[in-house]
């Protein structure tokens, strides 16, 4: 009998990176559990905690090459 591999969710092949780590890539990052506030992170910054606790953030959008913008849509907390 064949043994079957357990179904992967969606988030499983998202690209994620932790708080403290570097960013892998430039785009709009947002939080593991709330994928509507996004923030722009580029290459190489340190992954922010938010509201000093320590997150794992997803990429939801990746940016083009040159189109670099500092803006947050993140509140402050």
């Amino acid at each position: 009998m064949k043994k079957r591999r357990p179904d992967t969710s969606a988030l499983d092949h998202l690209e994620t990176a932790n708080t403290g780590h570097h960013c892998p890539k430039t785009g709009w990052w947002s939080l593991k559990w709330n994928e509507e506030a996004a923030t722009f992170i580029t290459e190489g910054q340190v992954m922010p905690a938010v509201g000093g606790v320590p997150a794992v953030w997803v990429l939801r959008e990746a940016a083009n090459r040159g189109r670099a913008h500092g803006i947050s849509l993140l509140a402050a907390s």
